[in-house]
């Protein structure tokens, strides 16, 4: 069977999986969707309703859904998620035909990840890790990145999928089962310390007198520029926009990166340190919060503002 005449399940319709899932049914693909779970909101259900009226199945349980499909994409909060759908008694291990792929989107641990292939492997199906970047915009654009981890062959045969899901220029094989998903947390871990390094430079810089605007122009053009100072300081944080990502989602990459650095046996001096600054907030405003409350912390500590001052002058 042709993949594209496969009979795909997606689940995990959250902030990031919902948009991916509207772009595979426009481009045709053959979608089921776990209708069995109430949405929970309108505007969810509306979204919903639209991919049903143009093709989309739904299914009236987790086990009716399983035995419907060929394939599946998941797009979940986190790998416990992952293992409860895969080994539950009405997941997929149990409901599910041999050649059954899983192309996993969800940002995993990397080694509850290697777990899943060996058993999956055994039973005859397999398991891609398919973390992606590009955030609410790129997965509505579907012009993701995509860094895959698995068997070589799997990931060829899966390219159809991945390439609708993000921009094929930005699909990369990176190697055996776990690397999409290491490289997605090392990825995040340096992302979320950059920026605070970066809002730790220019609060210090403020609090000296020098205008923060002023401070990202120089920082950006030399030694210590970076995508917080190229990107996420003049586009963002100074028109006083966020990240539109939840504290908690960054802190459980940071943390993912470092559990496997412990794993590993590799000190982790910068994770630790990193995930530490993103707790404050967190212990602070919870964990649903934007990651733009750890800009807002430090211009609480150095009373330097620097978020919105572009649209304030």
């Amino acid at each position: 069977m042709e993949l594209k005449e496969a009979k795909i399940g997606f689940i995990g319709l959250g902030n990031m999986g919902l948009p991916m899932c509207q772009g595979m049914v426009k481009d045709g693909w053959k979608i089921v969707l776990p209708t069995f779970r109430p949405a929970r909101t309108a505007e969810k259900q509306a979204a919903i309703d639209e991919m049903l009226s143009k093709g989309a199945e739904g299914s009236t349980s987790q086990a009716d859904m399983i035995k419907k499909c060929d394939h599946f994409v998941l797009s979940l909060p986190k790998s416990q998620q992952v293992e409860e759908l895969v080994l539950g008694a009405d997941g997929i291990l149990a409901n599910a035909k041999p050649g059954t792929i899983i192309v996993d989107c969800t940002s995993a641990d990397p080694m509850s990840t290697k777990k899943l292939a060996a058993i999956l492997e055994e039973h005859g199906m397999d398991i891609i890790d398919c973390p992606v970047s590009g955030g609410v915009g790129g997965a509505a654009n579907q012009t993701l990145t995509i860094m895959v981890g698995g068997k070589k062959e799997v990931f060829e045969k899966c390219r159809p999928i991945l390439d609708t899901l993000g921009n094929p220029e930005k699909v990369m094989y990176i190697g055996p089962s776990g690397s999409g998903d290491m490289i997605k947390c090392a990825n995040n871990f340096l992302s979320a310390c950059c920026a605070a390094a970066t809002t730790e430079a220019v609060a210090v810089c403020g609090k000296a007198g020098i205008d923060p605007e002023t401070a990202i122009k120089v920082i950006s053009s030399s030694g210590g520029s970076s995508n917080a100072s190229t990107t996420k300081f003049p586009n963002l944080f100074f028109k006083g926009k966020k990240w539109n990502f939840a504290l908690e989602l960054m802190y459980k990459d940071i943390g993912l990166f470092n559990t496997t650095a412990k794993e590993l046996n590799i000190p982790a001096f910068f994770g630790q340190t990193t995930a530490q600054v993103w707790n404050i907030p967190i212990a602070e405003a919870g964990g649903k919060e934007d990651c733009i409350l750890v800009q807002n912390t430090y211009e609480k500590w150095s009373g330097t503002k620097m978020c919105g001052i572009a649209v304030e002058k």
